[in-house]
Parts: structure tokens; sequence; C-alpha cells
């Protein structure tokens, strides 16, 4: 997704990735799988626009019980919730906190808090929710990511199930049926930098736009953030 991402979305196009995502993520969780996948270093889009995961290396089979935690360390860095961080457990609200993370970077062309490439002070701004929207954001924008990147789970969007994300007023339009069955039309702006992707690449490039991200995997809580 980096690699067609280089300068930010018009809200339409990012609202078209973002209802992808959370379809994808909806089918997950009705089947117990927790993603942990959630970032423009994981998805790709397909020569048609769509997103697509095609990367399963944190997902992880959970029981079903809505309020069972896992403790693994492990996702994107600048994806990641509080939560993870910090050790304390985590389920299926880490994937919302990671939607507002991608929304952020759709419309700004960069993640919200930082990168952990250039300073391990994201993971305190992430575990203290320390954010600050730009002022060109819409009222349903801040309010939508505000929502979503909310430290306390109990209190962020999702915690209510997937009704609360799709009715929100930022989706309002959003025709999701037809988007589950592909039969929306890709938004230009998406469409329009595939294409001048695919012409740029060399004719031996393998179709796929993925490649293998940089990422934090079974990692303890580092010592510099045990009393946040």
């Amino acid at each position: 997704m980096e690699s067609i991402i280089h300068s930010p979305l018009d809200e339409t196009s990012a609202r078209f990735c973002a209802a992808s995502v959370v379809i994808a993520v909806e089918g997950l969780h009705k089947n117990d799988i927790l993603y942990r996948g959630v970032s423009p270093d994981v998805l790709v889009f397909d020569q048609t626009g769509y997103i697509q995961l095609v990367d399963f290396r944190f997902g992880k089979k959970l029981s079903g019980d809505c309020h069972e935690r896992t403790y693994t360390i492990c996702g994107m860095a600048d994806s990641l919730a509080p939560e993870i961080i910090q050790g304390k457990g985590h389920g299926f609200l880490a994937d919302w906190w990671a939607l507002g993370a991608l929304i952020y970077f759709l419309l700004q062309g960069e993640m919200p808090f930082g990168s952990w490439r250039e300073s391990e002070l994201t993971f305190a701004r992430i575990v203290k929710g320390q954010l600050t929207l730009p002022q060109n954001f819409s009222m349903e924008t801040v309010d939508l990511i505000t929502k979503l990147l909310e430290v306390d789970e109990s209190a962020r969007l999702g915690s209510l199930g997937i009704d609360s994300i799709k009715t929100h007023p930022w989706f309002n339009g959003i025709d999701w049926k037809g988007l589950a069955e592909r039969t929306v039309p890709v938004p230009q702006d998406i469409t329009s930098r595939i294409k001048l992707y695919l012409e740029s690449r060399p004719d031996d490039v393998v179709a796929s736009t993925f490649s293998p991200p940089q990422q934090l995997e079974d990692l303890n809580t580092p010592e510099w953030l045990e009393y946040w």
C-alpha cells in the first residue's frame, strides 16, 4: 500500500479503502480471528484497486469469547495499540485502533504518532494517546479517528460492536453490500495511482505489490515503558 499511497488520498478514496478494511476485518472477527495486520506496511491493493489482506503472520485464532486476551507483543510497530505495547493483553479492539491509524495515514501520508524508525518516543506517544489532528480534517474525520485511537478500550469505537463503526457519519453513503461484493466503483484517485505504478515497474517484477516489511514480534515490553 505504501508504494501507492506516496501522498495523501482524497477523502472519498480514503473512505473507500477504510470501508474495505472494515469489511475484511469484520469477516475475520466473525471467525474469531484477531488480525493485527491493519497497516500500510502490510495491506496491498490488487490491480483493480481493491484492498486485499495477504499477510496473516500476526493473526491468531481466539476462542470466541469477546473478553479473551492474548499477550504476545507483535504486529507492525507504528500501528500497535497501547494495550499491545504495554503487554497488558489485547483482543479484537486492537484491530480497530490500527484502523484509526490507517485512516490517518490515508489522509495525511504519515502515521499519527510518528515512526518508531525515527524515535522510540513513538511508543510513548501511543501509550499516552498523544495525538494532534490536522486542521484540514473534517469534523467527522476528527471524531472517527479520535474515537478509534482511544487508549481506553472500553470507550474505543468498536467496543459496542461493528455497527458503531459502520454507522459513523464519516462512512455515510458507503454501500457496504456492494463493497463486499466488489461492485462499487474504485475511486479514480486510486485507479490512476495503480496504473501509474504498474506502468513504471520493470516487466520482470512479480505483479504483487507486497514486500516484507519490518516488524515487531515477540518483544518484551521496553524497559523505558515499564512505568507508563
